[in-house]
């Protein structure tokens, strides 16, 4: 639709309307409306739906007053009833169709999600193995500097005691 209206307006016209303005314009270009409506009219229910707003309409229009006792066209309320009922059958399909669109759609979003947590439990899981090897190796590395500077101390006293006895 966008392709329609930047060819309708020109690139450059586009950028500097607002989205109402946009809307307005189109809604007063008959070609626009003309080329919506010729699509619209290709199902076969919107044609018989138009055909039965003529002829209701038609009667509508009727002077009730006339002279004229020619034979009065009635509705085929069978048909009327037929049409619409084939118009909700047609919504209601479509809207089964896109609900179950919907609802594939959970289910892909469901399992990437159910992917996508189970990657990052995965990562969090490596990353605090990694961080506790390491803490555990400069704990070893802490308690083996600890013991060197304990043996180192008890070396100095000892060394120190012996010098100030003599």
């Amino acid at each position: 639709m966008t392709s329609k209206v930047e060819a309708a307006l020109g690139r450059d016209k586009i950028e500097s309307f607002t989205l109402e303005q946009l809307a307005a314009e189109w809604q007063n270009n008959e070609h626009n409306k003309k080329a919506v409506h010729d699509e619209m009219m290709k199902q076969v229910v919107l044609q018989r739906l138009s055909q039965i707003t003529g002829l209701i309409n038609a009667d509508c229009d009727r002077p009730s007053g006339t002279s004229d006792h020619g034979p009065i066209s009635s509705v085929n309320w069978d048909e009327v009833y037929e049409v619409s009922a084939n118009v909700m059958d047609l919504y209601t399909k479509e809207i089964d169709e896109c609900l179950a669109e919907l609802d594939r759609s959970y289910r892909r979003q469901y399992l990437w999600q159910e992917a996508a947590f189970t990657i990052d439990s995965h990562r969090g899981a490596t990353r605090i193995g990694v961080a506790e090897s390491w803490i555990v190796g400069k704990e070893g590395n802490l308690e083996f500097t600890r013991q060197e500077l304990s043996t180192s101390a008890r070396v100095i006293k000892k060394t120190l005691e012996e010098l100030s006895r003599k």
